[in-house]
């Protein structure tokens, strides 16, 4: 998953926010039970690997500022939802889905 994230965020452009959830959904149908905060690891490894193996070009920066973000966000949501009794990814995935400002899904025209 590593890997895609690297993929999605320099070469193919996706955000982030939107790359999130599908990286939820896809570790949701295999494991739904793992905790919530397994998300944020395929964005901390992408960030760093982007960190190390390309150094500061501005999109690698770019990229790896935005993986970094991520990952942090999703922690805070992962730490939320797990003070309410809430610790699964698909929990994690069900938050997003209910309306999150930054991995709900958005109304886009």
């Amino acid at each position: 998953m590593t890997e895609a994230v690297v993929q999605s965020l320099l070469v193919d452009g996706l955000s982030a926010h939107a790359l999130a959830p599908r990286i939820a959904e896809q570790i949701a149908a295999s494991r739904p039970s793992l905790p919530g905060l397994s998300v944020a690891l395929p964005f901390t490894l992408a960030a760093g690997a982007i960190d190390e193996m390309l150094g500061a070009s501005p999109q690698a920066c770019a990229a790896a500022r935005e993986a970094w973000r991520a990952a942090a966000l999703i922690g805070a949501d992962a730490l939320g939802l797990q003070a309410q009794g809430r610790h699964t990814v698909a929990d994690l995935l069900a938050h997003w889905h209910s309306g999150d400002e930054v991995f709900g899904p958005r109304n886009d025209p």
